[in-house]
């Protein structure tokens, strides 16, 4: 499948452990010697800062969206070759998807999982079709898998809902898994339903 355009979602700490902050940039280098475009949450700082900077520094392509009232406490990354301004959180999400050809989640918090949790959701429901990958760092998403495992336990989920997302350890390994995923069918509201 042909990848240009990848909406990364990832968090703005600077505390967190510097491998975080690695795999961040890693992630940007990668993407941007395969001229894959990033779409981000537009962040100068943390684990948003390091994909942005990783990506630029190899001359990639990077793309910006920010919700107005971050803008206005100068949260915004200057260097990126787009910065939008969007209205809301929600404004930030749709634009970030559209166009996307996958998503990835690096590790993060609130915000990271309120997107990625949008993005699965979307893709049970048949809306969007794309392949959705976590980035592992530290066995970070093994919780998450675990709830998620869980909740197919509970029969909250199916056990086909397992295979919304795939999750790799490295960033060298984001590319490939996105290929390698296979496709989700469109507008499959049975697929949606707990059987």
């Amino acid at each position: 499948m042909s990848v240009q355009r990848i909406a990364v979602y990832c968090a703005s700490s600077n505390k967190t452990d510097p491998e975080f902050q690695r795999a961040a940039r890693r992630l940007g280098e990668c993407l941007a010697r395969d001229r894959v475009t990033i779409v981000y949450g537009g962040g100068r700082v943390g684990s948003m800062g390091q994909l942005a900077d990783g990506a630029l520094s190899e001359g990639g392509y990077v793309v910006g969206v920010i919700p107005n009232f971050m803008a206005e406490v100068e949260w915004g990354h200057t260097g990126v070759n787009e910065l939008h301004i969007v209205d809301d959180m929600h404004g930030r999400k749709r634009l970030m998807l559209e166009g996307a050809d996958a998503v990835v989640a690096l590790p993060g918090g609130t915000g990271t999982f309120e997107e990625l949790l949008e993005a699965i959701t979307l893709k049970r429901l048949g809306i969007f079709l794309k392949p959705i990958i976590l980035v592992n760092t530290r066995r970070f998403y093994d919780r998450f898998q675990e709830l998620m495992d869980y909740c197919v336990v509970e029969k909250f989920m199916s056990p086909r809902h397992l295979n919304l997302w795939q999750v790799v350890d490295q960033p060298d390994e984001v590319l490939p898994a996105i290929r390698q995923t296979p496709p989700w069918k469109e507008g499959d509201l049975q697929g949606a339903v707990v059987s």
